[in-house]
């Protein structure tokens, strides 16, 4: 959820509970003001009712023909009324127009007119508190209609205006590539959180470029200049099993020697493959016919099969094509090739399978030592073969986490390494 919507879905969150308090003021206050005019005006007519009954006692009138209606009594006392205040409450009456019982509101009194005393009863018609408070839901219901209309149309209108500096740093953090030596520049804005995130992010780019620049500079320097002193002590080790007086056991130490220093030599060229890998530094810009590329590594390891008298079975269509690096696509299926080789077994058999999108490794070997997905993590071997670096196959995840080619290895009786590009 982006930040525009999470704005408005906290605004509603707090316009409910607002409405919600301010529903409920509204109806107190509504029930108040109506109640209070109700009595004002039942007041006032009491004012014009006293007026009329002194008019009528001084003629004579009868009361009961000219006061006594369904809204208004009028009873003469004998006896002088102790309470002469007025007393305002809410009774069930039958409502004149209606004709069913209604909430009114009542006016109990006595007063002395003409020397008389009389108790005088009005009722009035006064709005229920149902009536309110749908008048006020309706209201709120409406109101809050209305805001919300209006907050998330201003919301968007202000978000393009206030969000869009912080859109286009996105955007450009998001191209940011720390193999470019520019500088990162961010858009200019005039507020003041969005200025000192720019700040930051500027700083932080700036480091990272230099860091990785001082990073890249040293794994090319250290992986250039270990290559010189292993290929001079490898040289020395040649010319000293050309001598004459090397015993049995001396030449063992040399040739075990020579093939730690191949070993190591193939260790630093792996782990400088990976870190260039991982700093994403080959360009794939062209369709790489796999099935060409497969066809030419198979024959490249002819021998190799042949020496350990394996039995390879193919099956690739011609023509199969993908978005691949060259260089890392070749690295790719050597090391699927030699690893099956490698891990084979005397007489065993390879099958290799090749259809569009499809690409499988099958060959015979020893039964995993460990969970075949982690044979893809870096120095993790299949027992414990020392003529493995354990960074073949984390080269060829690599590869394919570089292509988003999609790999899975697992072992039936046969090892099996499936990729779907």
């Amino acid at each position: 959820m982006n930040l525009t919507f999470k704005t408005i879905l906290y605004y509603l969150v707090i316009a409910v509970l607002v409405f919600s308090v301010g529903g409920v003021v509204a109806y107190r206050l509504i029930s108040e003001e109506i109640a209070a005019e109700t009595d004002y005006y039942m007041t006032h007519s009491l004012e014009i009712i006293e007026y009329r009954l002194q008019r009528a006692v001084e003629r004579g009138y009868k009361l009961e023909n000219r006061f006594n209606t369904s809204q208004l009594q009028v009873k003469e006392l004998m006896t002088v009324p102790v309470d002469t205040n007025m007393h305002f409450s809410d009774t069930l009456a039958m409502h004149p127009h209606l004709n069913q019982l209604e909430m009114m509101r009542k006016l109990q009194v006595n007063r002395m007119v003409a020397g008389k005393y009389f108790e005088i009863t009005m009722i009035d018609v006064i709005i229920e508190d149902s009536d309110i408070y749908e008048s006020v839901v309706k209201i709120i219901i409406r109101l809050f209609a209305l805001f919300t209309l209006v907050m998330i149309i201003g919301t968007f209108i202000m978000s393009r205006s206030l969000l869009n500096p912080f859109k286009e740093t996105l955007n450009r953090i998001k191209k940011f590539n720390v193999q470019d030596p520019s500088p990162l520049v961010l858009p200019p804005t005039s507020t003041t959180e969005f200025r000192q995130l720019n700040n930051i992010l500027g700083e932080m780019a700036g480091r990272a470029q230099q860091e990785y620049q001082a990073l890249k500079k040293f794994s090319e320097n250290a992986s250039h200049e270990m290559q010189t002193p292993l290929a001079i002590a490898s040289g020395k080790l040649d010319l000293l099993t050309d001598t004459d007086n090397l015993t049995e056991e001396q030449f063992g130490l040399v040739m075990s020697a020579q093939q730690s220093l191949k070993k190591l030599s193939q260790l630093g060229q792996s782990l400088s493959l990976l870190t260039k890998i991982e700093n994403k530094e080959f360009i794939i810009s062209q369709k790489t016919d796999v099935s060409e590329m497969l066809e030419e590594t198979l024959d490249n390891f002819k021998e190799f099969f042949e020496m350990k008298g394996l039995n390879l079975k193919t099956n690739i269509k011609k023509g199969v094509k993908m978005d691949l690096n060259a260089h890392l696509g070749s690295i790719l299926l050597n090391n699927l090739v030699n690893n099956s080789i490698k891990h084979n077994i005397e007489g065993g058999t390879v099958e290799i399978v090749l259809e569009d999108h499809h690409l499988q490794f099958r060959n015979t070997g020893e039964v995993p030592t460990v969970p075949t997905a982690q044979l893809f993590n870096r120095f993790e071997k299949n027992g414990s073969r020392t003529d493995s670096s354990g960074l073949g196959l984390a080269i060829v995840k690599e590869i394919c986490d570089y292509h988003s080619i999609k790999i899975n290895y697992t072992y039936d009786n046969k090892h099996q390494i499936d990729m779907v590009f």
